[in-house]
């Protein structure tokens, strides 16, 4: 398994330069075709929401988002060709932004997006649309820190891992960087001091997985409380110098697809490094 499509968030925010860095960097190791999709928030354009628009700045409107894409492509384009990357694709998806946004991913072998924003005009917007790509595409999602990506990426890999659907497809999406790594350490957080049986299982279980692909990493089970397990695995991350985090992507469905689990938000909120999280 390897990485041959990788799918890039392209926006007018600063971080796209930092998300197709990091795609002509995977691009060159793995190698990989790039496709660089332009899906930014046009929800004052709904049938609704354009309604209120007087005409003259409805086109006023229009042709702002027309002259962005075209800046956009120009960028993306040139990021390209000073890259030497040739198998790339520009792509200005019509319709409904985040269903476009899922759309692109799925056919990908990775997606590449950005740590969701804070605050700012787009924040709701890159919340929900990061969201949707992680729990609706069926593809590993790989978040690109505010401060950028490390100069190495995939070298020193740490696994978040919980005997969960979740955390396994995670684990299985992120060979192609497990394989490559110089060292991959797998993390373990449970609640209680003594080990279950099942969680011994657990350990044995997918320490034989990778084992079988080449990658030794035994896992190592930590006592923490799940208030405190995200921020013992980002200390644990910091510990290890690790240049890449991977992790099972989890929701609250029964609150809102829109909000995250407790670990995942945590981790999302605080990331240093890339994270590649499966769903």
């Amino acid at each position: 398994m390897t990485f041959r499509s990788v799918f890039v968030h392209l926006d007018d925010s600063p971080q796209t330069d930092q998300r197709v860095d990091v795609a002509v960097r995977l691009a060159r190791q793995y190698p990989a075709e790039i496709a660089g999709a332009y899906v930014v928030s046009t929800r004052d354009l709904a049938p609704t929401a354009s309604a209120l628009f007087p005409p003259d700045l409805l086109k006023i409107r229009l042709g702002t988002i027309a002259q962005a894409q075209a800046d956009a492509e120009k960028r993306f384009r040139k990021a390209m060709a000073d890259a030497g990357i040739k198998s790339m694709h520009w792509r200005a998806p019509a319709g409904d932004p985040i269903e476009a946004a899922v759309l692109q991913a799925r056919y990908a072998d990775l997606a590449i997006v950005s740590q969701p924003a804070h605050d700012g005009p787009d924040a709701s917007f890159a919340g929900e649309l990061v969201n949707a790509v992680v729990m609706d595409s069926g593809r590993p999602v790989l978040f690109v820190p505010y401060i950028g990506a490390a100069k190495t990426l995939g070298e020193r890999v740490m696994i978040a891992w919980k005997d969960s659907r979740e955390s396994a497809r995670a684990v299985a999406d992120a060979l192609p960087f497990l394989k490559d790594a110089k060292a991959v350490l797998a993390v373990a957080v449970t609640p209680h001091a003594e080990e279950t049986v099942r969680e011994y299982v657990s350990d044995k279980a997918v320490e034989g997985f990778l084992r079988r692909h080449g990658v030794e990493a035994a896992v190592k089970r930590m006592v923490a409380q799940d208030i405190e397990a995200g921020e013992y695995l980002l200390s644990r991350a910091a510990d290890f110098s690790a240049d890449l985090i991977v992790m099972g992507g989890y929701s609250r469905p029964r609150l809102s697809r829109l909000v995250w689990g407790g670990v995942s938000n945590l981790m999302l909120e605080s990331m240093t490094v890339p994270v590649l999280m499966s769903h």
